[in-house]
């Protein structure tokens, strides 16, 4: 906005500069005295002064101009300019004439040098075609420099112009200054702004033009530099002349009007910078606030995705640590190269010029990616590439977020293949013959159980003791297996036919100790678990029953004498949720730790626990159907603590 106002203002002022020459020119040819009238104190606008700023005026138009044939007339005309106002300042400092003054039109009218330009006329035109030689220049220092060289053509000219507008008398006048008209000095003060807007924004232009906030304080105190001692000295020099006041009266009235309204209109510009100032703190805390905020969303993004941004030619300039990782690069090979360094040999080209043609289009893409790593390993990522936008809504860089799925599309393939299909045959076949072989095997353990207990109720009296034992063994053995049979029916059944669901473990957990309360009461068992244990997908009725088989496991397997302490703490992992079952329990040595999941597996005999030795089995199994694992860490007489997984 600012800008375009400029370029109006650059238009006008361009303008009436042209014009004002021009028509002194026609003047001075057609001998009109108009503009060029003598003024009151004899100074006149001549013609080779008219003559000069014409070019001056010309060399502004074609300063900017892009084309290399503008160059050689700019600084044609900017010699020009510049010998013709040395010539003079020589003709004046010397005492001689150059046949100069009147080479173009001659001067008629002024007595004294007629024709010649003012000895402040040509020292302004020196240092405005100075001032000129700045605009094709391309060393920044000496573009500042012929900036402020310039400003000496404003210093003269508005001397002259405050001189006037005082109305202070000719011979009150220094002699370098009298002979400059007043609308010579307005066309200095003109075309020398012009000059500062055709500058580069560096140096002097920078500093009373710029939106930072010494400019911006320059500009709002510059009113009051220029205007308010003039105005005070305007008004005293007017009172004095008409002895209203004394000339010393005058000097204390003007310089305590002059303290007074400095402090005023500083104090109000304070007012105003302290608002800015507050805005800005205001500002950068917001500012450091967001950075903070981007920071952690980076970190947590660095954490668990894969990261790289390229820019609009698909170069890499950032990758994180996970992308190193697991394409086995270092930043520095990968830096500069595009995504073609792991590209892999999978998908067809079409597949990435769909994707290049969504992201180039401003659309995020999603979609499966297989890469290849540096050492020819190939992996598998779940991918979305964002594109981003500058300020002006071009879009600049692309962001590509990925997660590493190659287990999880490894098994896929696996599950896919034949050996799988086959695998899973068998193993419904398994389970279909452990039913029914379990199921079946109930009917003549019924029978031998019955007629048992019919020959000995019915033969009690004629049985001697050595009988009734022998009828107590089969009785016992009866129901062992019985409860074995049930037990490998239910080891068969476990997930079939389930569905993953959610569940809270510390609801689970709190339910099966409600459930267990009884044997709890009795062996004092003090029972410890994380009130952050997690919420999984898990099959509901075998997960309750893994945790139900550690837990009455290790109150069964307990110390004598010693109550119970069983602790349950959850970990989490990349892919799964580690738990821990511990407890200060009997241990379990370390040659039988890989033999206590097999099912029916016993370390003890009959008469020391009881049990059917399945429930591990169940264990293994349910930890099986979640896609994890399960162990134990155990020593004799110190407690064992079994840990399983339970995958995402």
């Amino acid at each position: 906005m600012k800008t375009q106002k400029f370029k109006h203002l650059d238009y006008i002022l361009t303008s009436l500069i042209l014009l004002f020459s021009t028509f002194t020119m026609f003047e001075w040819i057609f001998h009109k005295r108009i503009l060029f009238t003598v003024n009151e104190d004899g100074a006149t606008t001549k013609f080779n002064t008219a003559f000069l700023f014409l070019i001056s005026a010309i060399c502004l138009i074609i300063s900017r101009g892009k084309r290399k044939q503008y160059k050689k007339p700019f600084l044609l005309l900017t010699y020009l300019i510049l010998v013709i106002s040395t010539l003079t300042l020589i003709e004046y400092t010397f005492h001689i004439d150059l046949y100069i003054d009147n080479l173009f039109v001659k001067d008629t009218i002024t007595k004294t040098h007629p024709g010649r330009m003012s000895e402040a006329t040509a020292a302004c035109f020196f240092f405005f075609s100075i001032g000129l030689t700045g605009l094709k220049s391309t060393n920044r220092v000496y573009i500042a420099t012929t900036q402020h060289v310039a400003l000496i053509t404003t210093a003269v000219s508005s001397i002259i112009i405050i001189s006037f507008a005082l109305r202070v008398p000719v011979e009150a006048k220094i002699e370098f200054f009298r002979t400059m008209s007043i609308q010579t000095s307005v066309a200095f003060v003109l075309i020398s702004f012009l000059l500062i807007l055709k500058s580069y924004n560096i140096g002097f232009k920078e500093t009373i033009l710029g939106n930072n906030s010494g400019s911006k304080s320059l500009q709002r105190l510059l009113p009051f530099i220029v205007l308010i001692p003039f105005f005070l000295s305007f008004l005293m020099l007017t009172l004095i002349n008409e002895n209203v006041i004394g000339a010393q009266s005058g000097i204390i009235v003007y310089t305590l009007i002059l303290i007074l309204s400095g402090f005023l209109y500083t104090y109000i510009i304070s007012i105003g910078l302290n608002k800015t100032d507050y805005q800005r703190k205001r500002l950068e805390k917001n500012l450091i606030n967001k950075n903070r905020e981007l920071l952690q969303f980076k970190e947590a993004l660095n954490k668990i995705a894969i990261v790289a941004i390229t820019d609009e030619d698909t170069n890499i300039k950032y990758v994180n640590e996970n992308f190193c990782e697991i394409s086995k690069y270092s930043k520095e090979e990968i830096i500069g190269n595009t995504n073609e360094i792991v590209r892999s040999d999978y998908h067809p080209a079409s597949f990435y010029t769909d994707a290049w043609l969504t992201v180039s289009s401003g659309e995020p893409w999603f979609g499966e990616v297989k890469s290849k790593a540096k050492d020819g390993s190939l992996y598998w990522t779940e991918t979305a590439i964002v594109p981003l936008k500058n300020t002006i809504n071009h879009i600049n860089e692309y962001m590509a977020i990925q997660l590493d799925i190659t287990q999880r599309k490894e098994a896929e393939e696996l599950l896919a293949s034949k050996y799988v299909k086959t695998l899973e045959q068998k193993n419904k076949e398994l389970e279909q013959f452990s039913y029914i072989t379990s199921h079946d095997l109930q009917e003549p353990l019924r029978t031998i159980s019955t007629f048992s207990d019919i020959l000995y109720t019915d033969y009690y009296d004629k049985l001697d003791e050595n009988a009734k034992q022998l009828f107590t063994f089969i009785k016992k053995a009866t129901n062992r297996m019985s409860n074995l049979i049930t037990n490998l029916l239910d080891y068969s059944r476990l997930g079939r036919e389930k569905e993953l669901s959610k569940v809270n473990c510390n609801v689970l957990i709190k339910d099966i100790i409600e459930d267990l309360n009884n044997i709890i009461t009795k062996t004092k068992t003090t029972i410890v678990y994380d009130d952050n244990l997690p919420i999984i997908n898990a099959y509901p009725t075998e997960l309750r029953l893994l945790f139900q088989n550690l837990i009455s496991n290790a109150i069964k397997f307990s110390k004598k004498g010693i109550p119970p302490v069983i602790t349950i703490k959850a970990k989490q992992k990349k892919y799964a949720w580690k738990f821990f079952v511990k407890d200060n329990g009997i241990g379990i040595p370390k040659k039988f730790q890989h033999k206590i999941f097999a099912i029916f597996q016993r370390l003890h005999l009959d008469g020391e626990y009881e049990g059917t030795g399945i429930g591990l089995a169940h264990c293994q199994k349910i930890v099986g159907l979640h896609g994890g694992e399960i162990g134990v860490k155990s020593k004799p007489d110190e407690g064992s603590t079994f840990f399983f997984t339970i995958q995402y």
